[in-house]
């Protein structure tokens, strides 16, 4: 079997996955936008249906993400929690309105649109995943691709060189038949 077949029949048995690790990093890609989307929902929701309280800014850090540590009082009990900052940071003391899910008092967003804790982030990193999984695909594609034509372009050269001599062969015998 010549190696150009080995070749094509490498491809036609990996081109099935090829197509669905395409596919797979598409999908993968989408969940960081579809996870923005029912966070922002999921915050337009507690802003309706949760319990408005009054959260004071305890401590504002800044390391390689910048986060508020909020205190609030609710259901009697006083609390703690973290909301990153990346638009908005109030300064320590800062009085932040926030409205609390009456099911999960730890679950709440801020007046500025936050949502409580650090959600998204594994999404991203699968998004991200996702993003360098459909490149290696479409690469590992294009440059078939690329192959087949380079292929296909020295398969007719080799055929123009075998054309070529058996024309001088016939010549030759040609010219000395007379």
């Amino acid at each position: 079997m010549a190696t150009v077949q080995i070749l094509r029949s490498w491809w036609r048995a990996r081109y099935p996955l090829y197509a669905l690790g395409l596919v797979v990093g598409l999908v993968m890609m989408r969940l960081p936008f579809k996870t923005s989307q029912d966070n922002d929902a999921w915050a337009n929701r507690l802003r309706v249906d949760g319990v408005s309280a009054q959260a004071v800014v305890d401590e504002l850090v800044h390391k390689r993400r910048n986060t508020m540590h909020l205190r609030y009082e609710f259901g009697g009990a006083q609390r703690q929690a973290e909301v990153g900052c990346w638009e908005v940071c109030r300064p320590a003391g800062s009085a932040v309105r926030i409205w609390v899910n009456p099911n999960d008092p730890g679950d709440f967003v801020t007046e500025f649109g936050i949502l409580s804790g650090h959600r998204g982030r594994p999404q991203g990193v699968v998004g991200a995943a996702g993003l360098v999984l459909s490149g290696w695909m479409a690469l590992a594609v294009i440059a078939h691709v690329h192959q087949r034509r380079r292929d296909r372009r020295r398969q007719d050269w080799q055929r123009q060189q075998r054309d070529q001599r058996r024309r001088q062969l016939t010549n030759r015998f040609a010219t000395q038949r007379r």
